[in-house]
């Protein structure tokens, strides 16, 4: 299969189209064709970046330890190699919110509107083991898993159950077909292990930074609400809710969707970034 975009700042990133520029960042192990709705609706009139952190999709695998300062001045420098000067509107989904935010905070004069997608939510800090001993235990764990052969084994499983979001008619054949490549690959076991034990320390960062800077761009968080009327479902809308007053941002539901809204929800994700453009 032909390789959708090309690596720019080490870096695989997919643009379309022309226009604004829009970021889209996914969440923990969040590939570029989790986007592809969004895309399709977005590049008739925004151009979309959508850049994939080191061991998703199809970037290459780094050893570089993952800080939301690192992430922030990653998406300047893609922008910066694709001749991109004009503010951006960046989207930040789950585990992503850190680096939009961070991003819009470090980077103001590059930032028009973030929107922070069925975002996890730190507001404030908590003990944790040390991060090096997390990440290197996680290492540990995805290079025994692709020795033994299990990670092709349940990779795909694994995919589906963290990741129950459809496209509107189904998953296309050429969706299914990258999925089946990414999942198999031992980077993509490694990165995701590594990025969720450096979870606790990227809050940490954040917080930090929130200390000493502002949010000045125009910021949305949206829920995605699955429409089951289940406490767990209140408790994580109320949350979002609660975030967004924090932030003193505008708050948004999308309906009916999973936590990967993008998938299930394209033309309500689209909208409310077309909403972001003015």
């Amino acid at each position: 299969m032909k390789r959708p975009g090309e690596i720019v700042g080490g870096v695989h990133v997919v643009v379309d189209g022309a226009g604004p520029p829009v970021v889209l960042c996914g969440g923990l192990g969040g590939n570029w064709f989790d986007w592809d709705g969004v895309v399709a609706d977005l590049s008739c009139d925004h151009r979309v970046i959508r850049i994939e952190r080191p061991g998703y999709g199809l970037s290459p695998a780094s050893n570089e330890p993952r800080t939301v300062w690192g992430e922030a001045r990653r998406i300047t420098n893609v922008l910066a190699e694709l001749d991109i000067t004009e503010p951006a509107i960046v989207v930040g989904h789950s585990l992503a919110e850190v680096y939009a935010e961070a991003f819009a905070r470090l980077y103001p004069g590059q930032t028009s509107a973030v929107l922070l997608l069925d975002a996890s939510v730190p507001k404030r800090k908590r003990r944790f083991v040390p991060t090096p001993l997390r990440v290197e235990i996680g290492r540990r764990i995805a290079h025994t898993a692709s020795q033994v052969g299990l990670q092709r084994t349940i990779g795909p499983g694994l995919y589906r159950l963290f990741n129950q979001s459809t496209p509107p008619g189904g998953i296309p054949p050429s969706m299914q077909a990258w999925i089946d490549q990414v999942v198999h690959q031992p980077a993509y076991l490694e990165a995701s292990i590594v990025e969720n034990s450096s979870w606790p320390a990227l809050c940490h960062q954040l917080i930090g930074l929130r200390e000493g800077t502002m949010l000045s761009a125009p910021v949305v968080v949206a829920a995605a609400d699955s429409g089951n009327r289940t406490l767990w479902m209140w408790v994580w809308i109320r949350a979002q809710q609660r975030f967004a007053e924090f932030l003193g941002a505008d708050f948004q539901v999308v309906r009916p969707a999973r936590h990967h809204a993008m998938i299930d929800q394209p033309g309500q994700v689209a909208a409310l970034v077309r909403g972001l453009s003015g």
